[in-house]
């Protein structure tokens, strides 16, 4: 419960939380040269692999990432050919291991047909959220004690407010920070690998599939979609064209017959007179 306001008491807090707040920044303004002792580094890699058999190149692909403390994070497989199939798998591997683990998957192909790799250097990034983190969690504990203090000392309920509104604000954005600086070092700490596995075309067997009912209606469908072609054409030709050509026929062959009366007109009266 909050403690009843005590009339004789400064309302002192408001001003001690704006202190509070000052002099905590500057805990920020330490260099952060001192704690730059490793570089933070997100390591990503694509490969295509021509293997002789995928699926089972898949499967030594799990044991991998197990044995190396990672995992596969997405896998994909689909038909690329009669009888090939083809895997997309996503791997997660501790960085320190990123090197071994490419180096095996080299070994497990036949061809690597194509080989990326990207880094994305964020120790400047990392440390920076690191440094007002600790800032935070500073004005976070001062903040804690400022509040006990004033609540024993039987604050005002708007100085108590005060300082709890300011304490909040700081607890939401360590909980931002925090959750970022987290992302960070997942990312740092566990490398990815894009992996393409696609079978030898030389290890495929030889399809001597021959289906001609599948031939017959293939071509059955091809006939009855011409058809429908030549139908949909003559109807649009009566429907439309008929109609358009009419429209313009008309006044044509009326400025005819005119022409053609008056014609005949003048020809009777020239033998007239």
């Amino acid at each position: 419960a909050v403690p009843a306001a005590a009339p004789e008491m400064p309302p002192a807090a408001p001003a001690e939380v704006e202190k509070v707040a000052a002099t905590s920044g500057t805990l920020a303004d330490v260099s952060t040269e001192s704690v730059l002792q490793e570089r933070k580094v997100i390591y990503d890699a694509n490969m295509n692999l021509v293997v002789e058999d995928t699926e089972q190149t898949a499967s030594e692909i799990e044991s991998l990432a197990a044995e190396v403390g990672g995992y596969i994070a997405n896998m994909n497989a689909y038909q690329g050919g009669e009888e090939a199939v083809i895997y997309d798998i996503t791997m997660r591997v501790p960085a320190e291991r990123f090197d071994e683990v490419r180096a095996r998957l080299r070994e497990m192909a036949i061809q690597v047909t194509n080989e990326g790799l990207n880094t994305n250097d964020v120790t400047d990034e990392y440390y920076d959220l690191d440094a007002r983190l600790r800032t935070l969690r500073a004005t976070e504990e001062e903040l804690v004690a400022l509040l006990k203090e004033t609540r024993e000392r039987g604050g005002s309920v708007e100085d108590i407010m005060a300082i709890y509104r300011q304490l909040s604000e700081i607890q939401a954005q360590i909980e931002s920070l925090q959750g970022r600086l987290n992302r960070l070092e997942k990312l740092v700490a566990l490398s990815t690998i894009q992996i393409h596995l696609q079978p030898d075309i030389l290890t495929q067997p030889i399809s001597s599939r021959w289906r001609p009912l599948e031939t017959l209606h293939n071509s059955v469908q091809t006939l009855v979609r011409a058809l429908q072609g030549l139908v949909n054409v003559f109807i649009y030709i009566i429907v439309v064209v008929v109609p358009v050509l009419l429209v313009l026929f008309i006044p044509v062959a009326l400025v005819l017959l005119l022409v053609r009366w008056a014609v005949r007109r003048r020809r009777r009266t020239a033998k007239a007179e």
